[in-house]
């Protein structure tokens, strides 16, 4: 797999401290003009739409943050990194973001973020092997299925994270700015829109089968190196590596499209979200209808004559089919776009003290 390189645009404003744990840690926190100690504090801002990515500015939402600090003499020694956050939930509750005990910027260290929403992801049954460790986070991840090789639709989630690197300099209350996390899509949303034209008033769409579709994968992300002269970076490293458990996913959809009519087999409120897997190009898509359900008509299947595939992390694959079925005679015709997955614009929530 390859490795992605990249900034995005929602931004979370982290407050975050590091506190000193080993008796080495002499430096005193950064302090504010009043010679307050500084804390690390959270603000967010790019809501997304809660059908698609959680809206994580709803009372109730979560996401997860984990965290270390690098005392700047130590080289890049990761033996020497202190974890400051381990897979900490971090809570709204409407009005402010809190995650337990107030922590405070010290200076003269490295500092390392990640997160991750939805806050209960690495608990959840889809995810094992979790762990952070040298500022990098990584975990098998699943899609969740049902019996009979069906997709768990309920439980099936985006998955969207951030990273953050900076150092930290004794140049006093300025250094100690907030955290900006930008947040991105790491899974690869598959949607499938259907024109239907034919003599039966409707056609219900009931399946779709993907045959050849790797179902785990190991995620692995890591904010990228500062570069000599700098102070900090949003880009990342990310990749979905040693892809496996080769087989049928089966998306049931049983959604009635008029005649005439374009529709949505995939809308927002019911998303399909895959394990990106950009080298697995010959996954084969079958679609189920039951033409006329006035009649009793039986379920129908079609094979697409083009294989399709080559999903990558962050971007849309929208499938457009035309489904023409006239005095038995049924025409299937098959495209697909492909646009990168971004957000509309949103409003920066400033996020309070505890």
């Amino acid at each position: 797999m390859g490795i992605i390189y990249s900034k995005q645009s929602i931004y979370i404003f982290l407050s975050v401290l590091a506190v000193c744990v080993t008796s080495s840690c002499a430096s005193d926190p950064i302090v504010n003009e009043e010679g307050e100690r500084v804390e690390l504090s959270f603000a967010t801002s790019g809501a997304t739409r809660a059908s698609v990515t959680a809206d994580i500015n709803t009372e109730g939402a979560r996401f997860a943050v984990c965290g270390d600090m690098l005392k700047a003499e130590s080289g890049n020694s990761d033996s020497k990194r202190v974890v400051i956050f381990n897979n900490t939930e971090v809570e709204y509750d409407g009005a402010n973001w809190s995650y337990g005990e107030t922590r405070y910027w010290l200076p003269n260290y490295e500092y390392s973020f990640v997160a991750i929403h939805p806050a209960s992801l690495i608990s959840e049954a889809t995810v094992t092997d979790s762990q952070y460790s040298g500022s990098k986070l990584s975990f098998r991840y699943t899609i969740p299925m049902l019996e009979g090789d069906r997709i768990n639709r309920v439980e099936l989630s985006d998955i969207i994270a951030a990273t953050h690197r900076r150092k930290y300099n004794d140049d006093g209350y300025l250094s100690a700015s907030p955290v900006n996390l930008n947040f991105f899509h790491t899974l690869s949303r598959i949607n499938f829109l259907l024109e239907y034209e034919g003599q039966a008033e409707t056609v219900t769409i009931t399946k779709i089968e993907l045959e050849g579709v790797d179902k785990t994968a190991t995620f692995t992300l890591v904010p990228a190196p500062l570069l000599d002269s700098g102070i900090r970076t949003d880009d990342y490293a990310l990749s979905w590596s040693d892809l496996s458990d080769r087989g049928t996913l089966i998306a049931d959809i049983n959604t009635d499209v008029s005649t005439g009519e374009t529709q949505s087999l995939c809308p927002d409120n019911d998303a399909l979200f895959m394990i990106p897997q950009p080298d697995n190009n010959g996954i084969i898509m079958k679609i189920s209808y039951v033409y006329d359900r006035s009649d009793d008509s039986e379920e129908q299947t079609l094979t697409a004559q083009t294989p399709i595939g080559g999903w990558e992390a962050g971007k849309i694959y929208s499938y457009f089919i035309t489904l023409n079925i006239v005095e038995e005679k049924v025409n299937m015709i098959f495209d697909v776009n492909v646009t990168d997955w971004k957000e509309g614009a949103s409003t920066d929530i400033s996020v309070p003290r505890k």
